[in-house]
């Protein structure tokens, strides 16, 4: 398995797609047809309705929906997700991570108003994420619903010093943002990190100690957001829906088993696949390397992914049933 920047490791149960196409499918043009996503339950070993996962997703405090950052189609399950909660009563709130803690007046205010996120955009100034036009539908829906949007993150200024220079860096202001346990990252989780990061060709010759610490910092900021949101008169009868890139959620590592500890809040995790619809800037091309992550690499794990996975049969073989489709 190659793996790319920003990219969540395919899990095999993508593959799965295929081999069930394959047995339902009686002809090529059944096959085309049949090439839609669906929701499979990792514990039962099973795809599921969309309606049974909603059911079991209404009976807990939290529901962490991973993503790849800049593919539309997971933005689009979210906004979906979102909606059919909401419409079956449930009180939500929305924990993003595309947004820190600092910048929550600034949301806050755009919550209240009806602009739409370019004007959110030029609120935030420089520091706003990249692509935060591709989470509009997200967004505007939230607010729509009248679900709280609350922002998760640590500043980008305080991970970057932290990954460069490391904590001894900070200075005694800064050190007072960093939560103590920051540094208790679990071995399985670490290891984890460290295959992954090697796809960036700036950190393939380095020591990752810090880069590590500085993903934890952030899983740390988000997990106390989390904690304290839920605790808080706004968020004690809430369920709270999480957005984060996939690798800060898959395994229940990072920012639910820090949740966890934090308090005991039931919980599921969903993760859409990536499923070949990545594609990567000449820049990010630049900065990458090929990694190779197989299956027996990753069996040290021992536990599912997620809870639910939205699978999506893989680009290349979807393309290619469109083609000889086209053809007959």
């Amino acid at each position: 398995m190659v793996v790319s920047p920003c990219r969540s490791i395919r899990p095999i149960a993508a593959q799965l797609c295929i081999l069930f196409l394959m047995v339902t499918a009686m002809n090529v043009s059944t096959a085309a047809s049949e090439c839609r996503p669906f929701v499979l339950d990792l514990l039962v070993g099973e795809p599921v309705p969309v309606e049974e996962m909603l059911e079991d997703l209404s009976t807990v405090r939290l529901v962490y929906i991973g993503e790849i950052h800049t593919i539309a189609r997971h933005h689009e399950f979210q906004a979906e997700i979102i909606a059919k909660l909401a419409e079956k009563g449930i009180k939500l709130a929305l924990g993003m991570e595309m947004f820190s803690e600092g910048q929550q007046p600034v949301l806050d205010n755009w919550q209240q108003g009806k602009d739409g996120v370019d004007s959110l955009i030029g609120e935030l100034g420089k520091g706003h994420w990249t692509n935060l036009r591709d989470y509009e539908k997200v967004l505007v829906q939230a607010r729509a619903l009248k679900v709280p949007i609350v922002g998760l993150n640590a500043s980008d200024e305080l991970v970057r010093k932290v990954a460069r220079e490391g904590v001894e860096a900070l200075n005694a202001e800064e050190r007072r943002l960093v939560p103590e346990g920051t540094d208790q990252i679990n071995p399985s989780y670490d290891r984890l990190l460290r295959m992954r990061l090697r796809v960036h060709r700036a950190f393939h010759e380095k020591s990752l100690d810090r880069i590590v610490l500085a993903h934890a910092l952030r899983d740390e900021i988000m997990a106390r957001a989390v904690a304290r949101f839920l605790d808080s008169p706004g968020g004690k009868d809430r369920v709270m829906v999480v957005i984060a890139g996939s690798g800060h959620l898959n395994y229940g590592f990072g920012v639910p088993e820090r949740v966890e500890r934090l308090a005991k809040l039931p919980y599921r995790i969903m993760l859409p696949t990536e499923s070949g619809e990545l594609t990567l800037s000449e820049e990010e091309k630049r900065q990458s390397m090929p990694v190779h992550i197989s299956h027996e690499d990753l069996r040290f794990i021992r536990a599912p992914i997620a809870d639910y996975l939205h699978v999506m049969p893989l680009k290349e073989e979807q393309d290619d049933l469109e083609r000889r489709e086209a053809r007959r």
